[in-house]
């Protein structure tokens, strides 16, 4: 994995923001940057004349980042985009698949490496050991792609051990929230038991808004 210098830069902060967070820091970070570039796309790129052409030629976006771009609610955006895509290409949209992955699919998995490889390059940062202890850890498939591209045995066990262990307190908040359906007990009163069947849903397969190629 390529090797970043040791200052402090943007990536930096950003991770040790979001390892600071419920969830896996990975797809915390991939979905909010997907979706500030969603944010720019809609507002800034729809009338520049080299982003129309890479839409036409792409055909637009896959199914998942179709329809999150569609979240966003910009009728006005969306029409011009999805205008410009029947004009151009009509009955052979019909026909004929959009590109799998796409460029949002192809920009995910490139920050996905970038993500993993700024926490390798400050793994001995003091800020970020400590964040990562305290972490949940990363989900399922992040694990998974994290021993494929880290080359740093004890770095990939640390990681390993930490979103292992924390499978033990999901454990716990799933027999609380189960519990609370009980008559007896009082409703749980934090958000962690509450969505502990969500938060053990996207620890096992990841976050519902990321593709399975950035996984």
């Amino acid at each position: 994995m390529k090797r970043h210098n040791n200052s402090k830069h943007l990536p930096y902060f950003k991770l040790l923001e979001a390892l600071k967070l419920p969830g896996c820091p990975i797809c915390r970070l991939i979905i909010s940057s997907t979706r500030r570039y969603f944010d720019n796309l809609l507002y800034e790129s729809v009338t520049d004349a080299g982003f129309r052409r890479k839409w036409r030629q792409n055909k637009g976006f896959c199914h998942r980042h179709s329809w999150i771009l569609a979240e966003s609610g910009n009728a006005l955006g969306l029409g011009i985009l999805y205008l410009d895509l029947l004009k151009n290409h009509n009955s052979i949209l019909l026909n004929r698949p959009t590109a799998q992955p796409c460029s949002i699919c192809i920009m995910e998995i490139e920050s996905l490496k970038r993500h993993i490889g700024t926490l390798v390059d400050y793994w001995s940062d003091a800020d970020i050991k400590k964040a990562v202890e305290s972490s949940e850890g990363f989900c399922g498939p992040h694990l998974r792609f994290a021993k494929k591209v880290i080359d740093n045995t004890e770095i990939y066990e640390k990681l390993e051990k930490i979103s292992s262990d924390n499978l033990n307190h999901l454990i716990a908040d799933l027999e609380q929230l189960i519990d609370s359906f009980d008559y007896r007990h009082s409703p749980p009163d934090s958000d962690s038991v509450k969505f502990a069947w969500r938060r053990a849903i996207e620890k096992i397969v990841g976050c519902r808004e990321l593709s399975e190629n950035n996984k």
